[in-house]
């Protein structure tokens, strides 16, 4: 009867150790089905822009505005009461491609010689400074101006000094030109000086009416000379 209960209990554990690894094997085989965690799945810097993208440094410039800067133009005013100095203006702005203007009073001058010639003087022994009729446009562009009149007993027109302390001349060049009976600039040039006060004054050229003739080729002489040909 003991070994009939022996024997029932060893059947007992063998059934019992078979269940339990039959149940470890079912465990072990759901664990390698599990999905992994996927390679494809977006990182942060997949959201970065890519290098390719960027703008080349060689090409980050190019579309930068050029600053270089041009050169200063030049000018050449004039006041001419017979025409003398307006044609010789016209050959200098010829010659050196510079813009023209008219220095002209509000109050007309009178055509006859001789009646100019008692209000040019009055106007001297005044100092007077006749107004004038129009301004210069962008003054600040030039930075060389040719300054032409006739001698009015030894002196400018009192207009021209008008004119040259209606502007700041501080770092241009000023340079004149004067035609006359014979007389050539006179005092002029002393009273250009102190009118256009910062400037720096070059050698002018003064033609009597019997050299307006020839004015072509010494107006092309005197510019060579002072490198400002065109």
């Amino acid at each position: 009867m003991k070994k009939l209960f022996s024997v029932l209990i060893a059947m007992t554990m063998v059934f019992s150790l078979a269940a339990c690894s039959g149940g470890n094997s079912s465990s072990s085989g759901d664990a390698s089905s599990e999905p992994s965690v996927s390679s494809s799945e977006p990182s942060s810097t997949n959201l970065e822009t890519p290098a390719s993208s960027e703008v080349p440094e060689s090409d980050a410039f190019s579309s930068q505005p050029d600053e270089s800067t041009e050169e200063g133009e030049t000018l050449v005013a004039y006041f001419s009461w017979s025409g003398n100095t307006q044609q010789l203006a016209e050959i200098i702005a010829q010659e050196t491609g510079a813009d023209l203007f008219e220095i002209a009073t509000v109050t007309l001058y009178t055509d006859d010689y001789n009646t100019l010639l008692d209000v040019a003087q009055q106007e001297q022994g005044e100092d007077a400074r006749p107004e004038l009729n129009a301004q210069v446009e962008n003054w600040d562009s030039y930075d060389t101006i040719f300054v032409g009149y006739p001698n009015w007993w030894s002196d400018a027109p009192m207009a021209v000094y008008t004119f040259l302390e209606s502007y700041d001349f501080t770092r241009k060049t000023l340079i004149p030109f004067n035609t006359s009976a014979s007389g050539g600039f006179g005092r002029s040039l002393t009273g250009i000086e102190e009118s256009a006060a910062g400037a720096t004054i070059l050698e002018g050229l003064d033609l009597t009416e019997g050299e307006l003739g020839d004015a072509q080729n010494r107006v092309t002489t005197w510019l060579d000379s002072l490198g400002l040909n065109g």
